[in-house]
C-alpha cells in the first residue's frame, strides 16, 4: 500500500527533475544540482568564484556555466600524467 509519505518523497523527486532541467536556474535549483548549501552558493557568489546573473535582488545562473564551472578542475590520471612525464 502506498503511503502519504511515499506520495510526498515521489512529488519532491519529480519537482527536483523539473527544476533541474530548466536553463536558467535559481539559487536554491543551484543548490539542488550541486549538492552544495545555499550558504555556501552565497560564499561562492560574494568571491565572484562561481558564474551567476543578477538582475536588481535577483540572483540567476545559466545552467550550462554551473555545469562547466563544476567540470573545470579535472584531475589527470596517473596514466596521463606519466605520459606527460616521459614526453618531457
Amino acid at each position: 500500500m502506498i503511503t502519504l509519505e511515499d506520495i510526498s518523497q515521489r512529488l519532491e523527486k519529480l519537482e527536483k527533475a523539473a527544476a533541474l532541467s530548466k536553463n536558467v536556474l535559481s539559487i536554491d535549483e543551484v543548490a539542488l544540482l550541486t549538492g552544495y548549501s545555499v550558504k555556501y552558493l552565497r560564499l561562492l557568489i560574494s568571491k565572484r568564484d562561481i558564474p551567476y546573473y543578477r538582475r536588481g535582488n535577483r540572483l540567476f545562473f545559466c545552467r550550462s556555466e554551473v555545469e562547466g564551472w563544476m567540470m573545470g578542475h579535472r584531475v589527470p590520471t596517473n596514466e596521463e600524467v606519466m605520459l606527460k612525464v616521459n614526453i618531457k
